[in-house]
């Protein structure tokens, strides 16, 4: 093992490499140790990862359609998603406040009619008509941003 790694380093310190890319006259590209003749060309050879930044130069034509067609894509399924969402948070809200107004109207069974019903039967309207209000409400806030969703999902064609 460490035959190997002195191999390596050897080989990697030495200044033999071919470093030196030349362009011939006839196109061809060689690789020389030794810096390129006048008559050749020097290139210069950069890494992949430096040979294009982030941000430097835009996809050519043939990928630039399908690319914003593949973005379009998504805004619409995002679009979709949002609106599915939206009507089911909805829907589950109206269905948690039916059910919250059965069972405060299940209250007004007990209600008998004597003295304590009499006080009891007031107080189960009131109840039912505070949570009426609140669930209104926020019934009222979530259509709205039903309705936003529906808007954008319009706006990014959405079926």
């Amino acid at each position: 093992m460490r035959y190997l790694i002195a191999a390596l380093f050897v080989l990697a310190t030495q200044s033999s490499w071919a470093r030196h890319p030349c362009v011939g006259t006839g196109g061809s590209t060689s690789f020389q140790e030794a810096p390129c003749e006048r008559s050749q060309a020097q290139t210069a050879i950069q890494p992949l990862a430096e040979a294009r930044k982030p941000g430097e130069g835009a996809p050519g034509p043939a990928l630039q359609q399908p690319l914003k067609e593949a973005e379009a894509e998504r805004l619409r399924t995002d679009a979709t998603d949002v609106l599915r969402d939206r009507i089911e948070d909805l829907s589950r809200h109206r269905n948690s406040c039916d059910r919250q107004q059965r069972e405060i109207l299940s209250n007004r069974a007990r209600a008998h009619h004597n003295l304590a019903g009499a006080v009891l039967e007031p107080s189960v309207a009131t109840e039912a008509a505070a949570a009426a209000t609140r669930c209104e409400t926020r019934a009222r806030e979530l259509q709205a941003e039903v309705e936003e969703a529906r808007r954008q999902c319009a706006a990014r064609g959405c079926s």
